[in-house]
């Protein structure tokens, strides 16, 4: 890991050393595990802009997001705009611009819209894991701090690449309340059942209250301990199947556990259909759901 501490505040405007592509920072957005990240203007256009003591580190980061292939409305993450070098106080550091996201981070959307919205949330979260993992990536670091439900469209998208990593290495970053490692539920190499714990452990802390999160993370710590809890709450119980099988490295695909929680969601809105409808207007419904689902945004547009 490196500190960003050693990173020095950025000028106010400033040039790149090799493309000359001036920037305006506006302000500080965040800081992680490997660099500082800034909101600023380049070309008239709003850009995130991430700098950092290690080039390798950062090159890691530019290189998934080049080789990733983010076809339109089901961008994984921002896209890449520039990656250069600037010098501060005579030393030179590496940084990259993306594309700036606008919108909300993942648990405080669904802390506005309702719990209701979780698994569908979790859909569209699946769904850019399993590009991720297609092309030989996983995110590592999972939370739904490094998450955002972008505007307008509504599309889930993943940020702070700090924790990409090939699968087979070792893992770059985490945070150890989604670390299975840390939950006796297996180890720190990258592997698509390592995202898919992680996913896991999010969807459990959306749909718990904040009180109830915050009692689990300070309990004890083993995966066995989690499928007791899934077990006994009434809010997580429904979704037992899929739980369970993802803290348990059962999944070895997203679109897996992704098709399973569609499935789960339509079940679980075609029984408080059936309570109040006919069986016609039931199975319509349920159609409907099922092909929103599939879609991934379920009705976003309304929100």
């Amino acid at each position: 890991m490196y500190s960003n501490l050693k990173i020095p505040a950025l000028p106010h405007q400033f040039s790149g050393k090799w493309n000359r592509r001036v920037y305006r920072v506006l302000h500080e957005i965040g800081k992680g595990a490997n660099g500082v990240v800034y909101q600023v203007i380049n070309e008239g256009k709003v850009q995130a802009l991430k700098i950092g003591t290690d080039p390798m580190d950062l090159l890691m980061e530019v290189n998934m997001l080049k080789s990733v292939h983010q076809r339109p409305g089901q961008q994984v993450g921002p896209a890449l705009c520039d990656v250069d070098d600037v010098v501060i106080n005579n030393r030179t550091y590496t940084f990259y611009s993306m594309e700036y996201l606008a919108g909300e981070r993942l648990d405080l959307y669904i802390e506005r819209v309702g719990r209701d919205w979780t698994p569908v949330a979790m859909v569209q979260l699946l769904s850019r894991l399993e590009v991720l993992h297609a092309q030989g990536w996983i995110f590592g670091d999972l939370k739904p701090e490094n998450t955002i439900m972008a505007r307008p469209e509504k599309s889930l998208r993943l940020i702070d690449f700090g924790g990409v990593t090939k699968i087979g290495n070792a893992v770059r970053q985490f945070t150890e309340d989604y670390d299975r490692a840390a939950w006796y539920a297996g180890d720190r190499r990258a592997d698509v059942g390592y995202d898919l714990f992680a996913a896991a452990m999010v969807m459990i802390r959306l749909l718990l209250p904040a009180e109830e999160w915050r009692r689990i993370k300070k309990g004890t710590r083993h995966v066995h301990t989690l499928c007791d809890i899934i077990q006994e709450n009434l809010l997580l119980k429904p979704y037992r199947y899929i739980l369970v099988r993802a803290l348990n490295g059962k999944y070895t695909r997203a679109e897996t556990m992704k098709q399973d929680l569609m499935d789960s969601f339509v079940r679980m809105q075609g029984t408080k259909l059936r309570k109040k409808s006919n069986a016609g207007r039931w199975l319509g419904s349920v159609a409907i759901v099922m092909m929103l689902l599939a879609a991934g945004f379920l009705y976003f547009q309304r929100m």
